[in-house]
């Protein structure tokens, strides 16, 4: 029974065993292989003939239509006898615009900013004495000469005149040291606090590497003392409270700022750059 083919007719008998052959069923199995045969043929066929029909017909017809040649005519070349150079349009030259003077603006309330100061490790920094203001009691700056104010007196032979005095700084105004005749300064020079700063200034003790950066300020008194201590940048660690520290400590008093032959009181920013091992 497994050996049978299903395209034999004796698998078709034993399929129609006992049953009525004469139905149809059994008429279109034993054609079977016929018909098949048959429509693969025809198939074919069919094919074969879609593919030939256009190529035997481009055989039989090689000219697919007439072709109609246009002569081009030559048109005469474009000979230029005359003609004018052309000179391009003259450009008024722009007359250069006046320089503009920007006004001189004064603001005394801004405080100078002094150099920034970096503060190294205190076995580097070099100890330099600073002069005590006892010391310079007998020292004579000829550099403080003072400048008087002006008075301006008006009056006519028919009554009596008023005279007019030039208006002075309020008495406690903290200027800024741009505006001074004379600006004040540190006995022995700037660098002489910049070296106070950096070698009484106590770093903390970080473990990375890094620049950090801490700006207070202050003012000078007209006697020379430092007031008003505070810091406007505290980027922490506790070196806003150093700041204050070594400044405080510093009890040499600087030479006042002096404007109209006058001690005035001068305000001061300081930026303190500390870099940590």
């Amino acid at each position: 029974m497994s050996k049978l083919n299903l395209y034999e007719t004796s698998w078709t008998d034993i399929v129609f065993e006992n049953r009525n052959k004469e139905y149809g069923a059994y008429h279109l199995r034993q054609e079977n292989a016929k018909t098949s045969l048959f429509a693969l043929f025809i198939g074919a066929s069919l094919l074969t003939a879609a593919v030939s029909i256009p190529m035997v017909y481009n055989y039989l017809n090689p000219d697919h239509g007439t072709i109609i040649s246009c002569p081009i005519a030559e048109a005469d070349p474009l000979v230029v006898s005359n003609f004018d150079a052309y000179v391009p349009p003259k450009t008024e030259e722009e007359a250069p615009m006046p320089k503009v003077t920007q006004p001189i603006t004064e603001n005394i309330n801004i405080p100078q900013q002094l150099t920034n100061p970096i503060i190294t490790h205190p076995t580097e920094a070099t100890t330099e004495p600073i002069a005590t203001n006892d010391a310079l009691k007998n020292i004579t700056d000829n550099s403080t000469a003072s400048t008087g104010g002006t008075g301006v007196g008006t009056g006519t032979s028919t009554g009596t005149g008023t005279g007019v005095d030039t208006p002075s700084v309020p008495t406690n105004t903290v200027m800024n040291s741009a505006v001074l005749d004379k600006k004040p300064e540190f006995p022995g020079g700037i660098n002489k606090f910049y070296t106070y700063v950096g070698n009484n200034f106590e770093k903390p003790e970080l473990d990375s590497e890094m620049a950090i950066r801490v700006s207070v300020s202050f003012v000078i008194e007209k006697d020379g003392s430092m007031t008003d201590i505070r810091v406007i940048k505290d980027p922490g660690y506790g070196l806003g409270a150093e700041a204050i520290r070594v400044l405080k400590s510093l009890k040499t008093k600087w030479s006042p700022g002096i404007l109209d032959g006058k001690a005035v009181r001068t305000s001061y920013n300081l930026p303190i750059t500390i870099q940590t091992n």
